[in-house]
Parts: C-alpha cells; sequence; structure tokens
C-alpha cells in the first residue's frame, strides 16, 4: 500500500496543475457515453433503482488499523445507508457503525463494542444545533453517495444535477487517460479519470477537510473499568477535542478504482482504495453487488 501511495503522489501531481484547461462539454459527454456503454449500457444503467453492495474494508486511524465487513444500501434517487460491521478482538460485540440519508434526514449512529469509542471529528471549535449537525451530515452523505454512484455507474442520483466540463489528457500509473471535472449543488466538485482503453472510470479526485480522528480504549482485559466510568472517560476526551480550536485544512482526495469483473450483466469495479493525499486511508473490496433488490421502508429510517 505505501508503495502504491508513493507511485500516485508522483503521478497526481501533474494532473492538478493548470495545463489541464477547460474545454467544451460535447467532449465530456462523449467520455461519458463511452464509459456508460463500457459499463452496461445508457438502458441498462436506467433501469438501476436500487443496489446492495457487500464486501470488506479495512481502514486506518493514523497509526491503527481497523478492518470489517461493509454493506451499502442504495435506494434511488435519495436513500442511501452505510453499515460497517467490526471487532478488534477482546470485545464482546462487535461495532456497528452506520450513516444514513433518507431524502432530507442524515444521520449517524453507533453500537456495541463493550466500550471502544471512536469520533472522527470536523473542522472543530463551536459547538452545533441538531439542526446545524443534520444538514452537515446531510451535505456529507450526500456528497459520499454521489461519489460512489460515479464511480461505481458513472450516474449521479437524479435530484443531483451536475455539470460536466472536459479537462484534457493525462497519464495514472502509466495508462493514457481523459479527464473531465464533475460540478454540482452545495460546491460538489470532482475530477474523474477515464482509461482510453476500455473507457472505464480509474480514478476519482477532489478535495476536502482533512478529518481529525482520536481513538479511546477500554482494554477488555481491565476487569476493574466500570464501564460507566470509561463512557464517561470517552465523553470527556471527546469534548476536549471538540473544544479545541482547529484551523481546517483543505487537501487532496483520490479514489482508485480497480477489478472490474462482470455482474448482473455490467462491468463493475470491485475494489476501491481510497487515499488522503498520498496516504491510502481505506480499502474496500467488494465481494458482491445485487441490482434492484427490494428493500423495506424500514431499511433506511433511523433506528
Amino acid at each position: 500500500m505505501r508503495k502504491l501511495a508513493s507511485v500516485l503522489l508522483l503521478l497526481l501531481a501533474p494532473l492538478l496543475c493548470p495545463c489541464l484547461v477547460l474545454a467544451d462539454d460535447a467532449r465530456a459527454q462523449e467520455l461519458l457515453k463511452q464509459a456508460r456503454t463500457a459499463i452496461g449500457g445508457e438502458d441498462a444503467l436506467q433501469k438501476i433503482q436500487s443496489l446492495d453492495i457487500k464486501g470488506e474494508y479495512r481502514r486506518v486511524f493514523g497509526e491503527r488499523e481497523m478492518a470489517g465487513d461493509r454493506e451499502i444500501s442504495i435506494s434511488l434517487p435519495d436513500k442511501y445507508l452505510v453499515e460497517d460491521a467490526m471487532n478488534p478482538g477482546g470485545l464482546s460485540t462487535a461495532i456497528i457503525n452506520t450513516r444514513g440519508l433518507n431524502g432530507e434526514k442524515a444521520w449517524m449512529g453507533s453500537s456495541g463494542g463493550g466500550g471502544m469509542v471512536f469520533r472522527i471529528g470536523g473542522p472543530g471549535g463551536a459547538q452545533q444545533s441538531p439542526e446545524q449537525l443534520e444538514a452537515m451530515l446531510r451535505s456529507s452523505h450526500r456528497r459520499e453517495f454521489t461519489r460512489y454512484l460515479l464511480a461505481i455507474m458513472m450516474m449521479p442520483p437524479a435530484d443531483f444535477a451536475v455539470e460536466y466540463k472536459y479537462a484534457g489528457e493525462s497519464d495514472v500509473e502509466g495508462a493514457q487517460a481523459e479527464v473531465i471535472d464533475v460540478t454540482g449543488p452545495e460546491k460538489f466538485a470532482i475530477r474523474i479519470f477515464f482509461d482510453k482503453q476500455t473507457h472505464l472510470p480509474l480514478l476519482l479526485s477532489y478535495r476536502g477537510t482533512k478529518p481529525r480522528i482520536m481513538t479511546i480504549n477500554r482494554s477488555a482485559a481491565d476487569k476493574n473499568v466500570k464501564v460507566e466510568d470509561a463512557v464517561k472517560h470517552a465523553k470527556d476526551e471527546a469534548e476536549k477535542m471538540a473544544a479545541e480550536p482547529a484551523k481546517p485544512e483543505e487537501v487532496d482526495f483520490f479514489i482508485r478504482v480497480t477489478d472490474y469483473k462482470k455482474a448482473n450483466g455490467l462491468m463493475l469495479p470491485y475494489k476501491l482504495t481510497f487515499l488522503t493525499e498520498a496516504v491510502v486511508s481505506e480499502e474496500f473490496q467488494i465481494s458482491k453487488y445485487q441490482v434492484n433488490p427490494q428493500f423495506k421502508p424500514e431499511r433506511f429510517q433511523k433506528n
């Protein structure tokens, strides 16, 4: 993974330079048509109303790593649920982290874990009202949702209007690529690199705020620590971090799209590698796609 990160750092540096000048929309639309044809065709993609994606992920928290099972449920145009389950060992139950979007409703939740608490902070500082927090989560989840759909289907949600601009040619790990810029509501912006030979997406890049990460552990072997004491300590530490002033740091994020295979008549990626700057932050190895599953309405309701 370190080698991959180093290679991407060297190759992607010139991709973000001003030499990629925006050109006509017609070329961008042609690239999109070629990509969608390579995936399975516009007609087949338009018939997709829901997706269920299962696999395993590996996530890096600073110097620590966590791995587990992931399931992504999608019901177009505006329902999205991610469930990450992991058990780092020594815990009575697995940690299940969820993030969901159901129209205008958005949330994050966590359960299990036997006392382990994870907090990923934002740019930090001021306390937010429930309404502000939900608005922030709604925007964040919609962006993530849209990035997944673009990486896998090359089609955003129908209710998320975007524009496409041709951005020239480049090179991704030795593969010749053509590039488009995608922009949308709330300053959504992402750059997509297409393989000139297969026309499939190779890489997506975008700018964002670097997350702040803190982990607090209660060792399962520590029999003398009461659960309520560990929870209080974790809460105090989390509040301390939230109160610390922190200047938002804008960095480059990348999604490497690989391991294409046929599934349900479509050519789909089975591995997504996420990088923060040039460092691998997460890998998602997909094991199964289910196209147009019938979800129960409560699937996308906050528990």
